[in-house]
């Protein structure tokens, strides 16, 4: 069966997370269907009407439909398997709460099945359906490509017939290439979320700082290629989870964490305090709040993802910035899922779970969250919520690694000035592009690891004071001798105005580090960021790369002004007469850039048309041996700033011997 990833797609599947809603036709005001118009009463009834479907019964209609020149796939019998298979995921995932009470109208035969849902309403009224009788409405279409669609929450509708207009308060979604596979039961469950009116899980991504819309992938409202249970906070905002479920923490404290998909499942939430953010040209303040769960652990194919991970799925907690979206007159969450280990950046949720031995601090909250026991069925967490006292991170005295039988027993000797109750993770085989795996990392002050060869590397160990503090140390094994990071090139390119992405490329074997200075004042530490530049210039961008052993700097530029460029200036240096078989040392270190833009650095290529071999040929300084014939031989030098290039040569007089 078809395992595609059921996300809507495109614009219009944004209803559930932004403002200026669009109905699942796309038709708008277009047809004059959507009849709130901005009405306050209107909304307010509509609020309520998603509100009330949070519980009980949901009465839905399934319209079949499929293009004229097609006949229909799908039997009842399918029809009715699909239907069974997503009441019966609902009623799971809501602890009984919601249940769907479904009836199937259709096939219907439209020209342009998939762009009128107006005509599909009504094909199934002029079929007999009384269409005030349901609180849900899916579209299902065969062999229709485009994407799939769905209204936010409940809706006022019109439908109009050849003998009324008959308005509609319900949720409306439509289902592209309906079928009977996994994706069309995945698709529509997610569908069915917006029409409970929930957002899509988010995932901030740790690349370049750009948040995915379904970047969640333990989440149906995310890109779960799985059927998974909702995030603890659309669960908690529908009531399927009540206050107990999901704790309050006010107070430093362990405390734990169940897995959401089974009977005692038990999730907690902590307050940020009261955010101010920009909403349609509004200042809006509104309390935030972090959502903290854990999962039961399903094996998923991860083949081709960054890293490659294929043996086993990260285990941990899943921490969820909860944020409300206020503008649909209900009280709603948008989720957004935070990548606890950043220092193995991921764009679509690889890794970001929160693993045993690790802390996660919440910017400017002065909350800290540390993993402390984490187990199929239950995991501990320490949550510390600081005063504002000072606090010292730990100090590492050393790290050591003993051989025990094919493995080696790893040990870490810290300690911390304030008493603080240490937390330890290892990483032990994830380097530069991994994501962490279970067979990868490890905690605890003393832990065994056996690695799968007996190649040289670095094993890292995190210490944390589960206060924010936090030190990193290292042990070499087999030999290991680390390399300085060596940055090829960095790329800044033009997004949109005003607007680059920087990007990097390097060559290193070990996790990163990055700091970046963008010329105007602000500064990020992602790998790839994406940075806006509020005023036009020309700026000089550096970013410093670490291993935590070495560092790499390199200059750049983004120009936002279009500065002209100022070429290069070639100088191979002066002319050099030798004997046969002599060293001879080319310098072209007196080239210069006058202007140090765009790169900030020049790119040297020596050559010859004779063909001689010469060593470090890109770089300032270089060196061939002398010809073993005489004669008057001629050298080139060209260098590049990054948008033009300028050529020099040098003759070398080879004398008879």
């Amino acid at each position: 069966e078809d395992d595609e990833v059921p996300i809507c797609e495109g614009e219009d599947c944004e209803i559930g997370d932004d403002a200026g809603d669009t109905p699942a036709d796309g038709s708008g005001s277009q047809d004059g269907n959507d009849t709130t118009g901005g009405n306050e009463s209107g909304l307010e009834e509509e609020a309520q009407a998603t509100i009330d479907l949070w519980e009980g019964e949901s009465r839905l209609l399934l319209i079949l439909v499929y293009p004229t020149d097609s006949t229909p796939g799908m039997s009842a019998t399918e029809a009715e398997s699909i239907m069974s298979d997503v009441n019966d995921w609902y009623v799971e995932v809501s602890g009984g709460k919601v249940w769907l009470n479904w009836t199937i109208a259709g096939w219907y035969a439209l020209d342009d099945a998939g762009y009128s849902m107006q005509k599909a309403y009504q094909a199934a009224a002029e079929d007999g359906y009384d269409l005030t009788q349901y609180d849900r409405f899916v579209v299902g279409l065969q062999n229709l490509t485009s994407r799939s669609m769905s209204t936010q929450g409940v809706e006022f509708y019109n439908v109009t017939t050849g003998v009324e207009t008959v308005q509609l308060l319900a949720s409306r979604c439509d289902v592209k290439r309906f079928a009977d596979t996994n994706s069309t039961r995945n698709t529509l469950t997610h569908e069915l979320g917006h029409g409970f009116g929930l957002s899509h899980a988010r995932f901030n991504g740790s690349i370049g700082g750009e948040v995915e819309p379904y970047g969640n992938q333990y989440d149906s409202m995310g890109s779960s290629s799985a059927w998974r249970h909702f995030g603890a906070a659309y669960k908690h905002q529908m009531g399927w989870l009540d206050d107990e479920q999901v704790e309050l923490v006010t107070l430093s404290g362990n405390y734990t964490l169940k897995p959401l998909e089974g009977d005692e499942a038990h999730a907690l939430r902590v307050s940020i305090g009261m955010v101010e953010e920009e909403k349609a040209g509004e200042t809006i303040t509104a309390e935030h709040f972090y959502y903290l769960e854990v999962r039961e652990v399903q094996e998923i194919d991860t083949s081709d993802k960054p890293g490659h991970i294929s043996s086993g799925v990260l285990n941990g907690i899943i921490i969820n910035h909860a944020g409300p979206q206020d503008q649909y007159g209900y009280h709603k969450w948008l989720a957004t899922a935070q990548d606890a280990t950043p220092e193995t950046p991921t764009a679509s949720s690889g890794d970001f779970l929160l693993p045993e031995g690790r802390t996660f601090s919440i910017n400017g909250a002065d909350i800290h969250i540390t993993a402390l026991n984490v187990t199929d069925d239950e995991t501990v967490v320490h949550i510390e919520i600081d005063d504002e006292s000072t606090n010292s991170p730990p100090t590492i005295t050393s790290v050591e690694a003993t051989s025990v039988g094919d493995g080696f027993l790893f040990s870490v000797d810290a300690s911390d000035d304030d008493d603080d109750d240490l937390a330890i993770f290892w990483n032990f085989e994830a380097g530069y592009g991994d994501l962490y795996a279970p067979e990868r990392i490890g905690s605890g002050t003393s832990v065994e690891h056996t690695f799968a060869d007996d190649n040289g590397r670095r094993v890292f160990v995190w210490v944390s004071d589960m206060h924010g503090g936090e030190a990193v140390g290292w042990i070499d094994i087999n030999g290991y001798v680390n390399l300085a990071p060596q940055i090829e090139a960095m790329t800044p390119t033009s997004v949109e105005e005003g607007v680059f992405e920087f990007q990097l490329d390097i060559d290193d074997r070990e996790l990163l580090t990055y700091s970046w200075d963008f010329g105007d004042g602000t500064t990020s530490t992602l790998p790839e960021p994406l940075h806006e530049y509020a005023v036009d210039g020309n700026y000089t961008v550096t970013v410093v790369v670490s291993d935590r052993e070495f560092t790499a700097t390199m200059t750049g530029h983004a120009d936002t002004a279009e500065t002209e460029n100022e070429p290069p200036i070639s100088d191979a240096g002066p002319d050099v007469t030798t004997a046969p078989g002599e060293t001879v040392f080319l310098n072209g270190s007196d080239s210069d850039d006058p202007d140090d833009y765009p790169l900030g650095v020049l790119r040297y290529i020596w050559s010859s048309p004779d063909g001689f071999d010469i060593s470090n040929a890109d770089e300032p300084m270089a060196s061939l041996v002398a010809p073993s014939e005489a004669g008057t031989y001629i050298i080139y030098l060209q260098v590049n700033d990054g948008a033009e290039s300028r050529s020099d040569s040098m003759v070398l007089i080879v004398t008879a011997s």
